[in-house]
């Protein structure tokens, strides 16, 4: 078994997200022969946005711009109830913005779904009280970048939910 069959195999069977989620970024980057199926299975099984979009990058590199579609527009319905569980949604909404995500993907594959989903993310995020912005970021690897120290993120957000 090479290398990249064993990164799927292991994302399946780890429950661990933070590990699934390497995995997944790793698998986005090699591009294995049968990753049009993986990336498939990778979108069904998370539940985070990031995770989902994360498989469509490596999933859009196999398939149609219709097969895409298919999977964007479920991604954007479950990104238009997200204010309604989540109204602070910044941590998915940074990654799902950030240089790794939706900007690669809208220069690589300039798909109406990407730009649609784009559209309804800014609209969310704008809408989103300043103390959840810009707080991290995500370089083009997908690798967390701080740009507020924690320590002032939480005095913030304390300060903004209880005055």
């Amino acid at each position: 078994m090479d290398e990249k069959n064993g990164y799927m195999e292991t994302y399946f069977n780890t429950k661990d997200i933070a590990k699934r989620n390497t995995l997944l970024k790793q698998l986005v980057f090699d591009l294995p022969e049968d990753g049009k199926d993986f990336f498939l299975k990778a979108f069904k099984k998370e539940r985070y946005l990031d995770m989902r979009l994360t498989a469509i990058r490596g999933y859009a590199a196999f398939a149609s711009e219709e097969e895409v579609a298919l999977l964007m527009n479920k991604m954007l319905e479950i990104l238009k109830k997200r204010p309604d569980s989540t109204p602070y949604n910044y941590q998915e909404y940074e990654i799902l913005r950030s240089a790794f995500l939706l900007p690669y993907l809208l220069e690589k594959y300039p798909y109406d779904c990407f730009k649609q989903f784009n559209e309804q993310l800014e609209n969310q995020y704008n809408a989103m009280p300043e103390v959840f912005k810009g707080i991290f970021t995500c370089d083009d690897k997908g690798e967390h970048i701080q740009l507020i120290p924690p320590a002032v993120v939480r005095k913030k957000i304390e300060h903004f939910l209880h005055g």
